[in-house]
């Protein structure tokens, strides 16, 4: 795996608008990654990105390695860091702990509606990561769920915006079964994938 630091130009005007349309954006963090004959590059490749908290840093984490020379002149502050990680299960121990950070759209489908129905209530949103970390092997020793600005995207003008709710959650968590934390990892946890939610980042105590 593969995970890049990108710092954007705060004075470029086109990173402002594609900040301001997750789905620009997520064509723009795609123009990283070779043109293949797939209809979910995203989903195949695993890539996954954050926007960092009050900050122009983007971390983007992929299975294969990006070229980042494809963006835009000056659309980027500095040079690129990409460095390459290992998520081989047999690294990781249970009960390991790990400091994590997720942005992430707390939501469920209703049953009856079969519409997509988010968490507002701090206590529905702690509740669902639990249960997310009983699927994906680990449980959480201490979490923060902090307010993050709604996300939105629009791919056609003629096409009423996608809102999306997000959650910046922040904490300690345990290991209960790697290979399954792999997976979470690698794929990412919840919706809103494409638009810069589901990157769960791990750092060793």
């Amino acid at each position: 795996m593969y995970l890049s630091q990108l710092i954007l130009n705060e004075r470029l005007p086109q990173v402002y608008r594609d900040l301001s349309n997750a789905h620009a954006f997520h064509q723009r963090i795609m123009n990283g990654f070779p043109d293949q004959p797939t209809e979910t590059p995203r989903s195949d490749w695993h890539i996954l990105y954050r926007q960092e908290p009050d900050s122009y840093k983007v971390l983007v984490q992929s299975a294969i390695e990006p070229d980042w020379s494809c963006l835009p002149d000056r659309y980027l502050e500095c040079n690129v860091k990409v460095k390459r990680f290992d998520l081989n299960p047999a690294r990781w121990r249970e009960g390991q702990l790990f400091q994590f950070r997720l942005r992430a759209n707390p939501s469920k489908r209703d049953k009856q509606t079969h519409k997509i129905v988010g968490f507002y209530r701090r206590e529905d949103q702690l509740a669902w990561l639990a249960r997310k970390g009983k699927n994906y092997g680990f449980s959480l020793m201490s979490v923060d769920a902090i307010p993050s600005a709604n996300v939105f995207a629009k791919k056609k003008n003629d096409q009423a915006p996608i809102r999306i709710h997000t959650v910046l959650f922040e904490g300690v968590l345990q290991v209960v079964e790697p290979t399954a934390l792999v997976k979470a990892v690698q794929q990412g946890i919840g919706r809103g994938r494409s638009y810069g939610c589901g990157l769960l980042s791990l750092a060793r105590m």
